[in-house]
């Protein structure tokens, strides 16, 4: 990530992940997620994925189906984070 980092500088930029499918997570009692919602998207000095409003930090977001919106916080506690917002639906 340093390199995009470096490169992005202070712009807003957004770097998007996609999964064949989300993995076990058996403390929540969930298998394998399908790869419908299966990504994450970091949005570097920006706090929306349309990188209009501006910040001085980072924030990755994490997109799941909603049959599993319980798997979301699962990423965040993976690095010691937490889930911030709340669940948004896609508009679609």
């Amino acid at each position: 990530m340093e390199p995009f980092l470096q490169a992005v500088g202070d712009t807003s930029a957004a770097v998007r992940w996609d999964f064949n499918a989300w993995p076990d997570v058996p403390e929540l009692g969930l298998g394998a997620g399908g790869s419908r919602g299966a990504f994450l998207a970091l949005c570097v000095h920006a706090q929306d994925l349309d990188l209009e409003e501006s910040a001085s930090d980072h924030t990755v977001f994490v997109h799941v189906k909603q049959a599993e919106a319980e798997r979301a916080p699962w990423p965040a506690a993976q690095v010691g984070m937490r889930v911030i917002g709340d669940l948004v639906m896609a508009p679609y």
